[in-house]
């Protein structure tokens, strides 16, 4: 397996393992994509095998920022259109993550998630599956549910921040029932062709926090309940390992999730060169390669990643 392989996923074979993950932009106008987003899209699609698109709020009470894109409300549909056209034209695939905001402040200690109802959970949940309808409308290959990063479904999993009493919290399968919840009713509403994701806060990397042991039970249960991926990060540590800032610093969270189930597992942190996603593949520590700052900072990485990886297959 190199980094150049290409992935069966469902109905669609992503041309290789390199995945650009979701990181915001804020350069929506009421929630919605611009031009000059698309454009920014549509040019790191050229040779790279899936684009995550940045975090879209469900409702707007889950609002996260000012400029943050929208999965809110129909009327976002037609520039999602433009937007997954236009990568599909470079030949690559396109994932919508939808996500609820934080509840509280982690730093100030102030999370009560004993203040959400159960009518507001419920609202929740329905928010979430609307949302992944309208990424399915919107001409997406997929949808990615965000559950790291010290977002509210990354509270919910943490036992730092849930100290509910009730069926949502407590024991891990508590913890991980509206997950769950929202999955299995996101599966249903949008069939079973359609790629379910989840960005999964693995590790708090917290006294009183999540536990690396739990993350077996965690993938099993997240794929028993309909996910077809499953893309590791921090939780409410968010997207960095405070021990490591090797290449892949989330890596042994990673093999775990690997080794509990029989799906893609997506390895995102800190890579930044062809070599090292590579090794990381072929090492066995996940089955696509999620590269961030260096997208970002240089369009045309991963046409010359895989330029490299290519090179150095042939040297052999």
């Amino acid at each position: 397996m190199h980094l150049d392989s290409p992935l069966k996923i469902k109905n669609i074979c992503l041309s290789n393992r390199i995945v650009m993950p979701p990181m915001a932009r804020e350069e929506s106008i009421d929630g919605k994509v611009t031009y000059p987003l698309i454009e920014y899209y549509r040019m790191r699609a050229k040779s790279t095998g899936l684009i995550i698109v940045e975090h879209e709020y469900v409702r707007e009470e889950g609002k996260s920022s000012p400029k943050q894109l929208s999965m809110a409300d129909d009327s976002v549909i037609d520039g999602y259109i433009e937007l997954t056209e236009s990568i599909h034209r470079e030949g690559s695939f396109a994932i919508a993550q939808i996500n609820h905001g934080r509840y509280g402040s982690i730093s100030s200690n102030n999370v009560n998630l004993n203040g959400i109802s159960i009518e507001e959970i419920e609202d929740i949940k329905k928010a979430f599956v609307e949302a992944a309808v309208r990424s399915q409308k919107s001409g997406f290959d997929g949808v990615e549910i965000h559950a790291a990063h010290e977002y509210l479904l990354n509270q919910f999993y943490s036992p730092y921040t849930n100290k509910r009493t009730d069926e949502y919290g407590g024991s891990l399968e508590n913890r991980m029932r509206l997950h769950n919840e929202i999955i299995r009713e996101i599966r249903e509403a949008v069939g079973d062709d359609y790629i379910i994701a989840i960005r999964f806060g693995a590790y708090d990397y917290l006294e009183g926090g999540s536990k690396m042991e739990d993350i077996p039970a965690a993938v099993k249960s997240f794929v028993e309940s309909g996910v077809d991926m499953i893309d590791i990060s921090g939780g409410l540590c968010r997207y960095q390992n405070p021990y490591s800032r090797e290449p892949g610093y989330f890596k042994d969270l990673s093999k775990i999730a690997k080794e509990s189930c029989d799906i893609p597992v997506i390895l995102t942190g800190g890579v930044k060169k062809a070599k090292d996603a590579e090794r990381l593949i072929n090492e066995g520590y996940c089955d696509l390669i999620g590269i961030g700052r260096a997208l970002l900072m240089d369009g045309d990485w991963s046409k010359k990643a895989i330029r490299k990886v290519r090179k150095i297959k042939s040297d052999k």
